[in-house]
């Protein structure tokens, strides 16, 4: 599976049939260790080393921005492929919670959309996770249920690092995965505590 820059053009083309060196993401599906919460996340792609910033940065506005999917259907399949990938390693029926941002894209909700395909499970928002104190019923739940926390683009890390931190203080049995659509392994170095 391949997405290309076309410069002619100015536009992204999706390939889902090949591979290519000129390719400026890739199907990922690995799972990312931070050291002390260990094995949790996982991208559904990851940047090529060698694709310019300018690129980069169009690419992300294309994913976040697209007016809508429904006239996009290689970024929907984009989406679809990669939340698939994810079910084959994690199973998403085994979820019963999903955390995602308040003023969610087209591509979070398309995700969540598409994750009711596999589950229904509850639905929160960061801000639920990260208020102080923390509605007790929602603690309640975090502790009873495995979690999965979903984004589209993670740039930072710094706001999943502070959710998942929170998440585990209530949830120390239970699997919590965060899935971002599209990001970077070197963010799992600054993570580590």
């Amino acid at each position: 599976m391949g997405v290309t820059f076309d410069n002619e053009k100015q536009q992204f083309v999706f390939d889902f049939e090949h591979d290519g060196a000129a390719d400026i993401v890739s199907l990922t599906g690995n799972g990312y260790q931070v050291e002390a919460f260990g094995q949790c996340f996982y991208y559904g792609y990851e940047f090529s080393d060698q694709v310019d910033g300018s690129v980069r940065s169009a690419f992300i506005k294309y994913v976040k921005f697209t007016p809508s999917l429904q006239e996009h259907p290689d970024l929907t399949n984009f989406i679809q492929k990669a939340v698939n990938n994810l079910n084959r390693k994690i199973n998403l029926y085994d979820y019963d919670l999903v955390v995602m941002p308040q003023s969610s894209s087209r591509v979070n909700q398309y995700m969540l959309r598409y994750i009711y395909r596999f589950e229904q499970p509850q639905l929160r928002h960061y801000h639920d996770i990260l208020a102080k104190p923390i509605d007790e019923e929602l603690c309640a739940t975090i502790r009873q249920q495995n979690v999965l926390v979903i984004d589209d683009v993670t740039t930072s890390g710094s706001t999943l690092g502070e959710v998942l931190r929170t998440l585990r203080i209530l949830n120390e049995d239970n699997r919590i995965t965060i899935f971002s659509l599209i990001g970077r392994r070197d963010l799992m170095a600054d993570m580590n505590m």
